[in-house]
């Protein structure tokens, strides 16, 4: 009797390494690819900031996916990510850090430390370039690093609060959206000789997308101005500015609302339509068309979403809320962005903020 129980105590513990084996296996390659990655952002301070990944084809999701697969703690707020050359590249702001993972099973790959309140990178030509905002009244600088050895090459001054960067026709574009305060202008940075050219946009530019037609769109959120009692005394309008790579001057401005203030944007998989919208306090997702003058006057989608970001591949919006910032946030799909009913919604990490589509 001792002996069979002995046996069957071995066969259970056999099966569980079965169970564990087939669900756990986070090494597994390409385990990741065929999904969306969650940047939450975690509470600031808390050092809780986490990845979730979420199937394209079920409801499958996977929170914690970082510290999951690597045992230990992303870091403190998950700014944002992108996805470069199989590696995934995410920056913490207040860690002051880039964590890099493989894009295929999510295993540490380097990091990246030292930074001053990071914010936004990009890659060209075998160099990252990260945004960060620096200390209280200082302006803002584009970091320059090695891609392969992740050796730091310069550190390019630009203007307050450097948030949203992108390469587009040989030359580096920043959003400087004021950081602490306020600033109107984009710096355009030559990656050879390491000049900087400055225009002047809407208040309080955010991020940038680059259109069908090879014109870059820039959300300019504008901004509330408060006095020392937290009181509100003045508004900065927000806008979208549509810039010219080749002349480096602003095509058109399209103004959008006097005390509301979008903070994100993404593009059609055609780039022929700009979303916007998005971010705190901020209720809907609006959709414009290149040829557009004027601003919607209706909502694509109607919610509190404190980011979102639109599918590359079938035009799926992915729209994210964040209640607070002690518990989970959730995501909801609207499939080709034409549906008012979410295809998908799913709990996810503490405060998301964005999506990378692996």
């Amino acid at each position: 009797m001792k002996k069979n129980v002995i046996l069957l105590a071995a066969l259970f513990s056999l099966m569980a390494l079965g169970m564990v084996s087939c669900d756990d296996n986070d090494s597994e390659p390409g385990k990741y690819e065929n999904g969306a990655i969650i940047l939450n952002e975690g509470a600031f301070g808390s050092s809780n900031a986490s990845v979730s990944w979420v199937s394209y084809s079920t409801d499958s999701v996977i929170n914690n996916l970082f510290e999951r697969v690597n045992g230990r703690p992303l870091g403190d707020v998950l700014q944002s990510a992108i996805k470069s050359k199989g590696k995934i590249y995410l920056v913490l702001n207040n860690s002051g850090k880039v964590e890099i993972a493989n894009s295929t099973d999510f295993v540490q790959a380097g990091v990246i430390e030292g930074l001053n309140n990071p914010r936004y990178i990009t890659s060209a030509d075998d160099k990252l370039y990260v945004t960060q905002w620096n200390g209280w009244g200082q302006k803002g600088a584009v970091l320059v690093y090695n891609q392969a050895t992740l050796a730091k090459e310069d550190s390019i001054p630009v203007g307050y609060g450097a948030e949203g960067i992108s390469y587009v026709g040989g030359h580096i574009f920043v959003a400087n959206s004021g950081g602490y305060g306020v600033d109107s202008t984009i710096s355009i940075i030559n990656p050879v000789t390491k000049q900087v050219e400055t225009i002047q946009v809407g208040y309080c530019p955010k991020n940038m997308v680059t259109d069908a037609n090879g014109n870059i769109w820039v959300i300019c959120s504008g901004a509330d101005i408060y006095d020392a009692n937290w009181n509100i005394v003045a508004t900065k309008p927000s806008s979208l500015v549509v810039i010219n790579p080749s002349t480096k001057s602003v095509e058109k401005s399209i103004p959008l609302f006097n005390d509301k203030h979008p903070s994100h944007i993404d593009i059609s998989p055609n780039k022929q339509i700009v979303y916007y919208g998005g971010g705190y306090g901020f209720n809907g997702i609006y959709s414009i068309a290149l040829n557009a003058t004027d601003n919607a006057q209706q909502s694509l989608i109607q919610g509190y979403y404190y980011g979102f970001n639109v599918n590359p591949q079938n035009g799926d919006i992915y729209c994210l809320e964040a209640p607070n910032f002690t518990s989970g946030g959730t995501l909801k799909v609207f499939a080709n962005g034409s549906n008012t009913t979410p295809s998908k919604t799913v709990t996810v990490g503490i405060g998301p903020n964005g999506v990378l589509f692996n």
